[in-house]
């Protein structure tokens, strides 16, 4: 079998993935403009000042600019399991969360407008469907068919990469819970643990899958050429350790900060015991 390389200066550089990070830049300068992000927002849940907000939403681009265009991506896609599973983390549980820490205490758009779209969208990021949709699409994407054909199919495996990103949008908008409004339902901090603890569970056990597993899962992954002395199932074994690992230490990070806000100052939180009430 052939031998592999991967270095430091393997980046890509494609104009869509770099259209489309500027494209949120850039809406993120209208949301300044028309008056949905200022100075003046409470953002005391999370962060200590508004001025952290661009810094943090720079770091979610960046993440995803990572994932996407680093050698990361490269690595992931021809060579290694381990590597793609740390692109999808970085898409699904970095990039997400930093993003929507940037938009904290955005107000939100105006009541009439795309009012079918916002009912939706409130329906979906409430916590306990954002749990189910989001652990159904990791699961689903991970089953060795379907996510071996995505390694050989680019326009499923973008469209995969697409989901990810928006599944992980979902899944912590209720716990950074970004729009503060009159009709805005605020998630409790009693929730939003629960709803960490329970999304830990399904990557836990399919990382102990993939750790456990005498054979490769993935046959793209078992004839792929190795690279720095990996064979197929130490590859898969690395790949469920950062899955079950580091995955678990991003919900334990957000866990531990909701929880000593909880005990710290109670009234600059929202609801803390999640009654759901309107404020």
């Amino acid at each position: 079998m052939s031998a592999a390389s991967l270095g430091p200066t393997d980046w890509n550089f494609d104009p869509t993935v770099i259209a489309g990070l500027l494209a949120l830049a850039a809406l993120y300068g209208a949301a300044y403009r028309q008056g949905l992000l200022s100075a003046r927002d409470d953002v005391s849940p999370w962060l200590p000042s508004a001025r952290w907000r661009p810094w943090l939403f720079a770091l979610g681009l960046l993440s995803a600019l990572v994932a996407l265009q680093s050698p990361i991506d490269r690595g992931g896609d021809a060579y290694l399991l381990s590597l793609h599973m740390v692109q999808h983390l970085m898409l699904m549980m970095i990039a997400p969360p930093l993003a929507l820490l940037g938009i904290v205490g955005m107000r939100p758009f105006p009541r009439g407008l795309h009012p079918r779209l916002r009912a939706l969208w409130t329906a979906i990021t409430r916590p306990w469907p954002a749990l189910i949709i989001f652990n159904a699409v990791l699961l689903t994407w991970h089953i060795p068919q379907l996510y071996n054909t995505t390694l050989t199919n680019d326009p499923l495996h973008i469209f995969e990469h697409v989901t990810f990103v928006l599944v992980g949008v979902i899944f912590w908008w209720p716990v950074v819970d970004p729009i503060r409004g009159p009709e805005t339902i605020p998630v409790g901090s009693f929730q939003k643990i629960v709803m960490l603890v329970l999304a830990g569970v399904p990557p836990t056990v399919l990382g102990f899958v993939f750790a456990m597993s005498p054979h490769a899962l993935y046959p793209f992954y078992a004839a792929a050429p190795r690279l720095w002395g990996m064979s197929p199932t130490g590859d898969q074994a690395v790949a469920g350790v950062i899955m079950l690992g580091l995955g678990n230490l991003i919900y334990f990070a957000a866990i531990s900060v909701i929880f000593l806000r909880m005990f710290g100052d109670p009234a600059a939180d929202e609801v803390e015991i999640g009654l759901g009430v309107a404020r």
